[in-house]
């Protein structure tokens, strides 16, 4: 019966195994879960008593929450200061609302996906600097998504 010399079979495994592990990639999944918005027919009595909508638009973003008289708009020329405003405001609104977990997303058709992500971002969560830490406070987690009628279909819809 031959004999088998697994002694470099084994001496390959053992360099190998801690290359690989320590060379892999550990990577942690996110899922974020959104709810669809809904219609004005679906709407059930509200159980938040803030109930923020957020409407993104090519050019600005719409902010209205219950009890306002009208919509807070911050112009989207800037989206870095305009996603700054929008932080600001949902730290604010948190503040006087600190029982509210919802909020609801409407997008225009053309709003680039980036977008959408830094927009929820800024809703879901404030984020602080302490000189090296950064704390992060939840804002609004549970969110809703849905599509808004754009400006130009306002109009030919009304003709």
């Amino acid at each position: 019966m031959p004999n088998v010399d697994v002694t470099a079979f084994l001496s390959l495994m053992v360099i190998l195994v801690p290359f690989m592990l320590v060379t892999a990639v550990f990577s942690r999944t996110t899922i974020l879960e959104i709810q669809p918005a809904a219609g004005e027919v679906d709407r059930l009595p509200a159980s938040d008593p803030l109930q923020l909508q957020v409407i993104v638009r090519q050019d600005m973003i719409e902010v209205a929450y219950l009890g306002q008289a009208q919509t807070a708009q911050i112009d989207r020329v800037s989206d870095d200061m305009a996603l700054e405003s929008l932080a600001t405001l949902a730290a604010e609104l948190k503040a006087r609302y600190p029982q509210s977990l919802e909020a609801t997303v409407l997008l225009e058709p053309q709003i680039p996906y980036e977008v959408l992500v830094q927009v929820l971002d800024v809703l879901r969560i404030k984020q602080q600097r302490h000189g090296d830490a950064v704390e992060q406070t939840e804002l609004f987690p549970l969110i809703a998504l849905g599509p808004v009628a754009t400006s130009e279909q306002l109009i030919r819809g009304a003709q």
